[in-house]
């Protein structure tokens, strides 16, 4: 009777352990198909929905909320931000499928179509109506006549709610083609359009960039925002940060740059407090950096990039180690350049004036000559102003005694990588220690050389800087 039973038993307990055993084969390989391997690297990809308000470019540069708050939170971890925008729905949904993007910013509306993947609200943002300066529509008529046949430029994602369908019904023709709010102000204030819907955020800042128009009238219908990761571990990896950035006072100066009551073009002017980028140029700062860099044979957008990075064009910014001004000069750095008695480096001219020359001697020191000839040298300077000369020499020196090129930046950021590693450095000939900060050090100098490309792309070294489109200058 025993062994009978027992044979029963192992039989049922056979098929039990055969039954588990191919769930948790299916289960693993729907995991696999459904959702892309984490990623542990330096850099976060995002990717903005064609149908987000708030994000617009201009001369090169993007401005909005929704990225410049992922940018800060990439930057705290370390990591390098790559940007993409005006993607489709399925364009998205194909990305984070693959892993190619980390992150997607979608209207709340289309939560439905990303069900599969984690998500966490971001804000909820609303709409005005811009005209110019100069038009009827700009004295406040609102009557249904005076709108009636008039073109408006419309953002995308006010199409099929209450507020379109009220417009429409009042003769307004609407146009919701995806242009970019820079292009939807041109258009506007050429005469092509009689006016423009935009979220309030990006309205706010074409005001700034374009005078000559006006907000006539706010439109309350909610446009709230939200976050996709490609799977949870991501999500709370962005979140945990973001959740500490949002309690910081950057935070909410960043809030109040975008969202609050005060004008935007006041804010933006108080040039002590938060200088910003300029049409047809890089910042409110051009002038002096271009006369300053010249005179110290330094390339003035290298520098101006340089100053986005470490303090986003703000000459009062101070970091907790004691980093002053736009481009974060220490008062080490200072003496030992030699800065003359009694300076300021809150003053512009003397903080840029020192950060010249401290990447002309850091080259120097560097083997490349006062003025660095590749893009590679480039970097490798880039990165001891963030890191220090010593532990860059030292990269240099560990790439070379393995038989590489101490002037590609790619071996010597890998070498900087490797410097990080505990074990590396103690079974190596490395002289300068751990190097903890390696991740941030490569993060910031790909972030200054992506941002340099770009002002190298779109503004030439001698260019001046000229009145936006279909605005005026202030001596006309």
């Amino acid at each position: 009777m025993i062994k009978p039973t027992l044979h029963r038993l192992s039989k049922h307990l056979l098929r039990l352990v055969t039954v588990v055993g191919a769930v948790a084969l299916c289960i693993l390989l729907v995991g696999c198909t459904e959702r892309p391997v984490y990623r542990v690297c330096d850099e976060l990809h995002l990717g903005l929905s064609r149908e987000i308000a708030g994000c617009t470019v201009v001369g090169g540069e993007r401005y909005g909320f929704a990225p410049d708050v992922v940018d800060t939170v990439a930057r705290r971890s370390g990591r390098k931000l790559h940007i993409t925008s005006g993607h489709t729905r399925e364009e998205l949904y194909e990305a984070l499928m693959d892993g190619t993007i980390d992150i997607a910013v979608v209207p709340a509306s289309e939560r439905v179509n990303f069900h599969r993947f984690p998500s966490e609200s971001f804000y909820t943002t609303n709409f005005v109506l811009l005209t110019p300066r100069w038009g009827r529509l700009a004295t406040g008529t609102t009557s249904r006549e005076a709108w009636s046949g008039k073109r408006v430029l419309v953002d995308c994602n006010l199409f099929g709610t209450p507020s379109y369908k009220a417009l429409t019904e009042a003769g307004v023709v609407c146009n919701t083609d995806h242009i970019d709010g820079d292009e939807m102000a041109y258009q506007t204030l050429i005469g092509k359009a009689h006016a423009v819907v935009a979220e309030r955020s990006e309205a706010e800042l074409l005001k700034f960039l374009h005078r000559n128009l006006v907000e006539v009238a706010t439109i309350d219908e909610p446009c709230p925002v939200i976050f996709i990761f490609a799977n949870n571990r991501i999500k709370h990896h962005f979140t945990s940060t973001l959740r500490n950035f949002a309690a910081s006072k950057e935070y909410a100066y960043m809030v109040e740059i975008y969202f609050g009551e005060t004008s935007i073009a006041e804010r933006f002017t108080q040039l002590r407090y938060r200088p910003t980028r300029v049409v047809g140029g890089i910042s409110v700062w051009d002038d002096l950096v271009r006369h300053i860099s010249d005179r110290e044979g330094v390339d003035w957008r290298l520098m101006s990039a340089m100053a986005y990075h470490e303090s986003r064009f703000r000459n009062d910014q101070v970091s907790h180690r004691g980093a002053v001004g736009l481009m974060q000069v220490t008062r080490i750095a200072a003496e030992d350049l030699g800065a003359s008695e009694g300076y300021d480096l809150a003053d512009p001219t003397t903080n840029i004036t020192l950060a010249a020359r401290l990447l002309r001697r850091s080259s120097r020191a560097l083997g490349f000559g006062s003025t660095p000839t590749t893009d590679d040298q480039v970097a490798i300077v880039v990165a001891s102003y963030n890191c220090g000369i010593t532990r860059t020499l030292e990269a240099q020196r560990l790439v070379e005694e393995a038989g590489g090129n101490g002037a590609s930046w790619e071996e010597v950021a890998a070498m900087m990588r490797r410097m990080s590693d505990a074990e590396f450095v103690a079974t190596s000939s490395c002289r300068v220690g751990r190097f903890r900060e390696a991740a941030i050090t490569i993060a910031y100098t790909n972030g200054v050389m992506e941002r340099y490309n770009t002002y190298r792309q779109s503004i030439g070294i001698d260019d001046k800087q000229h009145p936006p489109k279909g605005q005026k200058s202030d001596s006309e």
